[in-house]
């Protein structure tokens, strides 16, 4: 490092820590606004994981009648199968449907008592339909319904959850703009408090950058110390930020988790495996937002 530089890094700080009650301040509305970005990152990764675990759920169940030949029931499965709107096909056996069926109900005596009243296997084959996409069940349903699938087809079960992803949908949308709302509110007080920051240093420190001019200080040598200052915000906000966002993780961590476990999501995991891509992008940005006031406070105020 040359001395210059050495120079730079010893103004930045100094001036960081003579005006500690205005830095506190600059960093304290930075933590808000990043931790209210934060919130929309974690409401869109939970949106996203409640809608694809809503999709993943979404199937068309076809029961065939108990005279149907097996091969018929093949050539109908082959016939869906090569559907371009069909993902899977998932055929399941009376037999083993009735397996299932006494394996989820071992602990209920009166159920499986019923089962030896009737002593036949009283449910039918089947064939769980999955859609590439939740648009195209409604083709595979009017190819399910037609006259010459119904002769062998006794019934079909399909849940529409489009009302549900809709809901889900409407209600992030929802958050994230009061989200998106509230980090724009606290970005445009963050320029701003970091611009008075600016302002107020080059001021105290006006009869020393006169002196730095008179003895032939470069324009970039004297705006470098600010610039420096900008990027300190920008650090210590982003590590307070992620340090207050694992506090709360590890608060309501136990009530997420319990939440979220239907849809197999962990948000506390969620941020682990893109914590370097979340944290490094929203430090960039910071960066970026505090040099670009700094700059502008110190072309307008500083005059060099």
């Amino acid at each position: 490092m040359t001395h210059s530089s050495f120079r730079i890094l010893k103004y930045a700080f100094q001036d960081f820590g003579r005006n500690i009650w205005l830095s506190l301040v600059t960093i304290t509305v930075l933590v808000l606004a990043l931790l209210s970005v934060n919130i929309l990152v974690s409401l869109n990764a939970i949106s996203d994981s409640v809608v694809t675990s809503v999709k993943d759920k979404v199937d068309v169940s076809v029961f065939f009648k108990t005279d149907v030949p097996q091969a018929q029931v093949d050539n109908f499965q082959e016939k869906i199968r090569k559907m371009p709107q069909v993902k899977e096909t998932v055929f399941i056996s009376k037999e083993q449907a009735l397996d299932s069926f006494k394996e989820k109900h071992k602990d209920d005596a009166s159920i499986l008592e019923a089962l030896r009243e009737v002593e036949k296997n009283p449910l039918l084959d089947a064939l769980i339909v999955k859609a590439q996409n939740i648009e195209d069940y409604n083709q595979i349903l009017n190819v399910l319904n037609l006259q010459e699938n119904q002769e062998i087809i006794k019934y079909q079960n399909y849940t529409d959850h489009k009302k549900i992803i809709s809901r889900v949908n409407l209600l992030s949308e929802k958050v994230e703009n009061v989200s998106l709302g509230l980090t724009i509110i606290f970005a445009l007080i963050a320029v701003l408090i970091v611009f008075n920051a600016i302002r107020v240093t080059i001021y105290t420190h006006r009869e020393e950058i006169s002196v730095m001019r008179l003895v032939g200080a470069s324009n970039s040598f004297i705006r470098a110390p600010f610039l420096v200052e900008s990027i300190l915000f920008s650090i210590f906000s982003c590590l307070i930020a992620f340090a207050l966002l694992y506090l709360i993780f590890g608060a309501i961590g136990p009530y997420l988790t319990s939440f979220l476990e239907t849809y197999n999501f962990n948000l506390i995991e969620y941020y682990n495996s893109n914590f370097f891509a979340i944290f490094f992008a929203e430090l960039g940005a910071v960066v970026l937002l505090n040099v670009v006031s700094s700059g502008i406070a110190i072309g307008r105020y500083l005059k060099v």
